[in-house]
């Protein structure tokens, strides 16, 4: 009898520990955020409990809770290469529960104004095409966009525009209607590093590849994130729009981060994580 009650402690002892070991690793896990300058940080990181900064290469990594949700923000710098790497380094040093990239970008749909909020549902590289042979002119219309390539168990894959996260993107939309500054819509965004003025340019991505706004980060974070298949979402607020001739307000960096806390706070009451609040 005491044998077959030892037996049966282990046995329960061994499946408690498969069952709740993965719980209590994703609760510890914390939420990676971006973003490229103070501008579209300093907020977050001033808003961390028991801040602790790293430094790897050129790039800031400051880890902490908020409300008690673990967090690191990564201020990745400007530009593809910079996102990219940044984002390699998050995820290998931090190996984070899900990835947010966020910040500020410039408007390319009509219906959208200053503090308006992108989530994108996609993004793409609009630095990534291919011409149409011509021997004389060169016309920026005359393009078609060339996939991303990224592994997916082994297996070279390629896509032109990479999905976000289903349930990142359904938490942040949900808290988009909570968001006072402006309207959060779902939509496309593009990354290259290129800043675009031309009106014809801006109606051209638009209208063709349905792109709702232009930054030069978003796309290579998300790249990364799917080789290594961690959960990724793009968050950009209009900081200008050559539209309607609004330029740039660093103000709405400070709204974009904001409104991410709040989403940070909801995914992780969807995950279970416990929270201050």
């Amino acid at each position: 009898m005491r044998k077959k009650f030892v037996r049966y402690i282990a046995t329960l002892t061994i499946t408690l520990f498969i069952v709740l070991t993965p719980l209590f690793t994703e609760a510890s896990r914390p939420i990676l955020i971006e973003g490229a300058m103070e501008c579209e940080t300093n907020f977050l990181i001033e808003k961390l409990q028991n801040p602790q900064e790293q430094r790897i290469g050129g790039w800031r990594f400051i880890s902490g809770d908020y409300e008690g949700i673990p967090v690191v923000v990564s201020v990745t710098s400007v530009g593809m290469t910079n996102a990219a790497a940044a984002t390699v380094l998050g995820i290998e040093t931090y190996h984070p529960l899900a990835v947010i990239n966020q910040g500020t970008a410039g408007g390319h749909d009509a219906a959208l104004h200053r503090f308006d909020i992108v989530l994108g549902a996609e993004t793409i590289d609009l630095s990534a095409w291919v011409s149409k042979r011509e021997n004389k002119g060169a016309d920026g219309r005359h393009i078609e966009l060339r996939p991303t390539y990224y592994y997916d168990d082994g297996i070279e894959k390629q896509e032109v525009e990479l999905k976000a996260d289903s349930e990142l993107l359904k938490v942040a939309a949900e808290e988009g209607k909570n968001y006072q500054a402006g309207k959060v819509v779902v939509g496309k965004i593009s990354s290259s590093n290129n800043w675009n003025r031309q009106i014809d340019r801006i109606r051209f991505y638009n209208e063709k590849y349905g792109s709702s706004c232009e930054e030069m980060e978003t796309h290579a974070a998300a790249h990364i994130c799917k080789n290594y298949k961690v959960p990724f979402l793009g968050i950009r607020i209009l900081s200008n729009t050559e539209v309607y001739n609004e330029d740039f307000a660093p103000a709405t960096g400070l709204a974009c981060q904001q409104y991410v806390l709040e989403v940070v706070k909801a995914y992780a009451k969807n995950k279970q994580i416990k929270t201050d609040a």
